[in-house]
C-alpha cells in the first residue's frame, strides 16, 4: 500500500483502489492565480444566491471521507514521508459528526490541517529560524490548549512563540499598532504565517453554538461573542432600540462586533435560533475577521520598504470547530474548516488552497471570494 501511494500519489491510488469514482474530486487541485499585493474583500455573492445544489450534496458526501482519511494521508516533503497522526475524533460517528458534516463541510481535524499546511510551508522555505507565527483566533481558552490548532502548528513548524493578534471572536483587535509590532519581529528576510478565523462549538448532541467544558455540569456558548452579538441584534430589532455607540464603552470589542454584524443578519430576522442560523452567524464572523485583518495587513504591505525585511506572508483562514470535553463526553480533536490559503510576496499572490486541501466545498464557496487586487 505504501509503495502504491508513493508511486501514484494519494488521489490516484484512491481512484485505483476504488475502481475510479467521484471521490477523487475531494482531492482535485484547483487553479492558482497571481495578483498584486493589495487586499480586497469584495463579496459579490448574495446570501439569497446560495443554493443547495449537486456540488453541495457531493461536498457533504466527500467532506466526511476527507476528514476520516486526512490524518492517514502520507504527505511527502523532500522525498520523506511524514508520519500521520490518527485522529480519534472521527471515530465517534455521533451527532457531533453529523452536524460537522452538514454545517461545516470540508472540515478536517486540527492535526490533519497542521500536517498538510506545515508540509506546504516547508516546501516554500519556512523553517523554525526564519518563520514568525501569528494567531488571530478567539481568546476563548478552548482555542489555546496543547492540542489546539495553533499548538499543533508550533510543534510541526518547530517554532517557539506565537504572537496573539485576536480578541473576541477572533478579530485582530491589536490594530495597526499591534500589527506593526508583530511584523517588525519577523527575522531578516524571513516569512510570516498567520492563522485566523472565528470559532464555534458543537455539543455532543449535535447542537451548533454549544459545547461541554471541563468541570461544568451544563453546556455553554461558543463563540459567546458572536452568538451574544446575534442575540443582541435580534432583540434590538424586535424592540426597535437604537444601536449603541461603541466608542468609549467598557465593552468595546463586543459592541464593535454588534455594530458590524447588525446589517449582515437580515436573513435571520424572525427566524428561530437553530443550527443553521448559528452557522450563518459564524460565517459572517469570518467575514469580519478577514476584513479587519485585510485592512491591517494592507497598511504595511503597500509600503515600499515593507518587503525589504519580509519575503513572504502566508494566510490560513477558516473556522475552528470545537468539540466538548469533560465527564461523559468522548472528547477528541477539534476541527477546522479551511476557507483560504494564500501566500503574498512583493510580486503577487499564490493560492495554494487546491494543492493542500483539494476541491472547495460548495457551501463555503461564497465566503472565499476575497481576493488580492
Amino acid at each position: 500500500m505504501l509503495i502504491l501511494l508513493t508511486m501514484l500519489g494519494f488521489d490516484k491510488a484512491l481512484i485505483f483502489l476504488l475502481g475510479g469514482g467521484s471521490f477523487a474530486g475531494a482531492f482535485a487541485p484547483v487553479s492558482t492565480n497571481t495578483q498584486v499585493t493589495k487586499l480586497s474583500a469584495n463579496n459579490n455573492v448574495n446570501d439569497d444566491d446560495i443554493v443547495i445544489d449537486t456540488a453541495t450534496r457531493e461536498a457533504r458526501i466527500t467532506a466526511p471521507l476527507s476528514a476520516a482519511l486526512a490524518s492517514l494521508v502520507p504527505l511527502t516533503t523532500g522525498g520523506i514521508i511524514a508520519s500521520p497522526q490518527i485522529s480519534n475524533a472521527a471515530s465517534d460517528g455521533g451527532s457531533f459528526e453529523s452536524s460537522l458534516r452538514s454545517q461545516f463541510p470540508g472540515s478536517l481535524s486540527d492535526s490533519a490541517v497542521a500536517l498538510r499546511v506545515a508540509a506546504a510551508l516547508r516546501e516554500r522555505g519556512y523553517t523554525p529560524t526564519n518563520t514568525l507565527v501569528g494567531s488571530s483566533l478567539c481568546s476563548d481558552e478552548i482555542n489555546d490548549t496543547s492540542e489546539s490548532l495553533i499548538g499543533d502548528f508550533q510543534n510541526k513548524l518547530g517554532v517557539e512563540g506565537v504572537f496573539n493578534l485576536g480578541g473576541l471572536g477572533g478579530l485582530p483587535f491589536v490594530g495597526i499598532s499591534g500589527m506593526g509590532a508583530f511584523t517588525s519581529h519577523c527575522p531578516v528576510d524571513g516569512k510570516i504565517f498567520i492563522v485566523f478565523g472565528p470559532h464555534v462549538g458543537i455539543a455532543n448532541d449535535g447542537t451548533v453554538g454549544k459545547i461541554e467544558r471541563v468541570g461544568k455540569d451544563s453546556v455553554s456558548g461558543a463563540c459567546g461573542a458572536g452568538i451574544g452579538a446575534y442575540k443582541a441584534i435580534m432583540a434590538a430589532d424586535s424592540s426597535k432600540e437604537a444601536p449603541k455607540d461603541v466608542l468609549g464603552t467598557k465593552d468595546f470589542q463586543e459592541e464593535y462586533i454588534i455594530s458590524q454584524l447588525s446589517n449582515r443578519l437580515d436573513a435571520l430576522k424572525g427566524k428561530e435560533t437553530d443550527n443553521e442560523s448559528i452557522t450563518y452567524v459564524t460565517n459572517k464572523m469570518y467575514d469580519l475577521v478577514w476584513e479587519m485583518l485585510r485592512s491591517e495587513i494592507n497598511t504595511f504591505t503597500t509600503k515600499p520598504d515593507f518587503w525589504g525585511g519580509v519575503s513572504e506572508i502566508t494566510l490560513l483562514g477558516g473556522i475552528v470547530v470545537n468539540r466538548g470535553h469533560g465527564e461523559g463526553v468522548p472528547g477528541g480533536e477539534d476541527y477546522y474548516q479551511p476557507l483560504m490559503l494564500k501566500s503574498l510576496t512583493k510580486d503577487g499572490e499564490v493560492d495554494s488552497y487546491g494543492e493542500v486541501f483539494g476541491q472547495f466545498p460548495a457551501l463555503a464557496r461564497p465566503y472565499r471570494t476575497a481576493k488580492y487586487v
